[in-house]
C-alpha cells in the first residue's frame, strides 16, 4: 500500500475527497493515511498536497479476544 501524509490544514478535506473514490486507512497520526493510487488521482485532480511516506507506520493493534490458536495449541501440549 501507498503511505501518504497529508497537511494538517488540509486533511479534512482532503480525507472527504479521498472517501469519495474509497476507503482510506489512518496509519499514523501525523496524519499518515493507506490509499491506493485512485486516491492519489483524486488528490491530485482536486490540487490537495501530499507527501509519500517510506517506512513503517503501523500503530500496533490492541488484542481485542482471547489468546490465538497459536497459543491454545502450546498450552495442549
Amino acid at each position: 500500500m501507498i503511505r501518504i501524509r497529508l497537511p494538517k490544514s488540509e486533511w479534512g478535506k482532503a480525507w472527504r475527497a479521498m472517501i469519495e473514490v474509497a476507503p482510506v486507512r489512518l496509519v499514523a497520526d501525523d496524519p499518515v493515511y493507506e490509499v491506493l493510487p485512485a486516491h492519489l488521482e483524486q488528490l491530485s485532480a482536486r490540487g490537495f498536497s501530499h507527501e509519500i511516506v517510506q517506512g513503517q507506520t503501523h500503530r500496533l493493534e490492541k488484542r481485542r479476544h482471547g489468546p490465538s490458536l497459536h497459543d491454545w495449541a502450546t498450552e495442549a501440549e
